[in-house]
C-alpha cells in the first residue's frame, strides 16, 4: 500500500491549488504513482509524479501535463494552474512595477516589457521548450526569445504570433490588442531608424563641407603678417649744422 501523502504546506497559494488539484484527480482515477508511471510509459517515474503533487516546489510543465493526461484530467486546466503557480512565485521575488498594458504600448521598450510580463504569466516556460512548442523549425528561435527577454531586440510579427500561441493567448480581442501594440512599436522603430540615418547623412555632409572649405585657398585664414623689424637707435648724436649760431649769437669757429 502506498504511503499517505503529507498535507500541502506552502506560502504560494497557486502552488497549493495546483498540488491539491493533481491529488484530487489521481484519487478520482484510483491510481498510485507507480501505476501512473506504468500507464504513461515511464515518461516520468513514480517519484517524479509524487514530487509534482507534494506542493514543495512548482514542478516542470511537461510533468504536470503528463500527470493530468494519465489521470484523465483536462490538460489545459492543469497548464493554467501551473502558470498561476509559477507567476505567483515570480511576483513574490519581483514585485510588479510599471508594466504597460498592450493598449498602452507605443515603442519597442514598452512592447518588450509587456511581453516579458506575459511570459511570466504563462509560467516562464524555458525558451528551448517554447521553441519546441512553437512547432515549425525556426518559427520562434530560443535565441530570439532570449534577446527579447533581455530587451535587446523586438519580435517580428510572425514571431509575436508564435509567442502568443505558446503563451496560451487564445482570445481574439486580446490578439488584436497585441498586434496593434506591435504595429505601433514597429512604426516608432522605423521613425527612430530614419532619424538616425538622417543624422548620419547630415554629419557626413557637414564633414564634407568643412573639408572642401579647408582645401579652398579663398577660404583659408590669411597668414599673420610679420612684425616690422625695429632699426637700431643711433648711439652718436647728429652733427649740428655748421651755419647754426651758437648761444651767444656768434657763428661757430
Amino acid at each position: 500500500m502506498a504511503r499517505p501523502e503529507q498535507p500541502v504546506s506552502t506560502s504560494n497559494p497557486g502552488l497549493a491549488k495546483l498540488a491539491e488539484w493533481l491529488r484530487a484527480h489521481r484519487r478520482a482515477a484510483g491510481l498510485t504513482h507507480r501505476e501512473m508511471a506504468e500507464r504513461s510509459g515511464y515518461d516520468f517515474s513514480a517519484t517524479t509524479y509524487s514530487r509534482a503533487a507534494s506542493g514543495n516546489q512548482v514542478p516542470r510543465l511537461p510533468v504536470v501535463e503528463a500527470y493530468a493526461r494519465t489521470c484523465g484530467a483536462p490538460v489545459g486546466q492543469a497548464r493554467r494552474l501551473w502558470q498561476a503557480a509559477r507567476y505567483a512565485e515570480h511576483r513574490r521575488r519581483y514585485p510588479r512595477a510599471g508594466v504597460p498594458r498592450p493598449d498602452r504600448v507605443y515603442d519597442r521598450d514598452g512592447l518588450n516589457r509587456a511581453l516579458q510580463e506575459l511570459y511570466y504569466k504563462a509560467g516562464a516556460i524555458p525558451v528551448d521548450e517554447m521553441e519546441r512548442r512553437a512547432g515549425a523549425h525556426g518559427e520562434l528561435p530560443h535565441s530570439t526569445v532570449l534577446r527579447m527577454l533581455s530587451g535587446k531586440s523586438m519580435f517580428e510579427l510572425p514571431q509575436l504570433v508564435a509567442f502568443l500561441r505558446v503563451c496560451d493567448v487564445t482570445d481574439g480581442v486580446e490578439w488584436g490588442r497585441w498586434r496593434s501594440a506591435w504595429h505601433r512599436a514597429h512604426r516608432h522603430r522605423e521613425v527612430e531608424r530614419m532619424a538616425r540615418r538622417l543624422a548620419r547623412l547630415h554629419e557626413a555632409s557637414a564633414r564634407s563641407r568643412r573639408s572642401a572649405r579647408d582645401q579652398d585657398p579663398a577660404h583659408r585664414s590669411p597668414a599673420t603678417p610679420a612684425e616690422p623689424r625695429s632699426l637700431p637707435y643711433p648711439s652718436v648724436g647728429l652733427a649740428m649744422p655748421r651755419n647754426r649760431p651758437t648761444g651767444d649769437g656768434r657763428p661757430p669757429p
